[in-house]
C-alpha cells in the first residue's frame, strides 16, 4: 500500500480521500483507455505532488494499487453516467457525500445545485488546493461542514438550498466503511425520504468471512494501512440482506455490482488488462420509488 508522503503534513484530513485521488489522477496517466476523464484530477492534488505524481506515476502502478485504481475509476464513472441520466430526466439537485477529494462538483452543468458534504478541515485543505491551481468553484456549489455519522440530511441541505420536494441525486464513495453499521443505515435511509427519482450510489464492504482465501488477504492488507492512519474500516453489509434493506426502506430499483460485473461493464477486453478484483467491496445503485 502507499506510503504517507511528507508534502501532505501541514493539516489533518482523511488519508483515504488522498488515495481515491491519487487514483483517479494516475489513471489519466497510466490507463489506456481511459474510463474517467477529470480535468481536475491534479487539482486537488496541490501543486508539489501533482508535478511528482504526472513525473513518476509508476509508483502507484504496483499490482494491488493498480486493481484498487480500477475499481475506484469504476464506482467514479458510476456515479458520472448516473448524474448525466438524472440531469437528462430533469433533475437538477446533487449532493455528494463524505465528498473527500472529488472533483464531481467542479464539472457540473450551469443550473445544477451541487452541495459537498464533508468534514472542515478536509474541505479547507481541498479548497486551498483549488486556490492554488487557479480553479474558481463554480457558483451553484457550496461546500458545507458536516459530521456524516451526525448530520440530519433534510435540515442541513434544506438550509442549503436543496428543496427536499424535488428529486435528489447522492454521490457516496469511499464513506460507508467509515461509519458503524446502523449509522450507515440511517444515513442511507435518509436518502429514501427524497421523492422519486432520487438515486444514491454508494460502496460497502461485505463480510471478511465470505471471501476467497486470496481476497481475505487483500481486504486485511488493506484493512491494516488505513487503520494505521488512523481510519479503521467499521462496518460490513452481506448484499443479498442489504439490497433487501434497500427494497424495504422504499428503493424501488436497487443494483449491486461485484468486480465481475464491474469489469464486465468497464474493463471488457482491455488492451492493457486494468481490471479489478473482489477485494471485499460491491458498488450499489438504488432510486427512489
Amino acid at each position: 500500500m502507499m506510503k504517507q508522503n511528507n508534502v501532505l503534513d501541514s493539516e489533518p484530513r482523511r488519508w483515504s480521500a488522498l488515495t481515491m485521488a491519487l487514483a483517479r489522477a494516475t489513471h489519466q496517466l497510466l490507463d489506456e483507455p481511459t474510463i474517467l476523464h477529470d480535468k481536475h484530477a491534479f487539482d486537488v492534488l496541490g501543486s508539489e505532488l501533482a508535478r511528482k505524481t504526472i513525473a513518476d506515476p509508476y509508483v502507484y502502478n504496483a499490482p494491488m494499487l493498480r486493481t484498487m485504481r480500477a475499481a475506484i475509476v469504476a464506482r467514479s464513472r458510476l456515479v458520472e453516467d448516473r448524474v448525466a441520466l438524472a440531469i437528462g430526466a430533469g433533475v437538477r439537485q446533487v449532493v455528494i457525500l463524505g465528498a473527500g477529494l472529488d472533483t464531481l462538483s467542479l464539472r457540473m452543468p450551469a443550473g445544477v445545485k451541487c452541495v459537498e458534504l464533508d468534514r472542515a478541515e478536509s474541505q479547507r485543505w481541498k479548497l486551498k488546493r483549488l486556490e492554488e491551481s487557479g480553479v474558481t468553484v463554480p457558483p451553484d456549489v457550496a461546500f458545507v461542514p458536516a459530521d456524516l455519522s451526525e448530520v440530519s440530511l433534510c435540515e442541513l441541505l434544506h438550509n442549503q438550498g436543496i428543496d427536499a420536494a424535488l428529486p435528489t441525486f447522492f454521490s457516496c464513495l469511499g464513506v460507508l466503511p467509515y461509519l458503524e453499521t446502523h449509522v450507515a443505515l440511517a444515513l442511507i435511509r435518509q436518502v429514501s425520504l427524497y421523492p422519486s427519482q432520487s438515486e444514491i450510489v454508494f460502496d460497502a464492504r461485505v463480510p471478511r468471512e465470505s471471501l476467497p482465501p486470496i481476497e481475505q488477504w487483500m481486504d486485511d492488507m488493506a484493512a491494516r494501512s488505513f487503520a494505521a492512519v488512523g481510519e479503521p474500516w467499521l462496518s460490513d453489509f452481506d448484499p443479498v440482506d442489504l439490497t433487501k434493506t434497500l427494497f424495504s426502506d422504499g428503493f424501488g430499483d436497487v443494483e449491486c455490482l461485484d468486480a465481475d460485473a464491474i469489469n464486465t461493464r468497464y474493463f471488457w477486453r482491455r488492451r492493457d488488462g486494468l481490471q479489478t478484483v473482489g477485494g471485499g467491496l460491491r458498488l450499489y445503485r438504488a432510486t427512489v420509488g
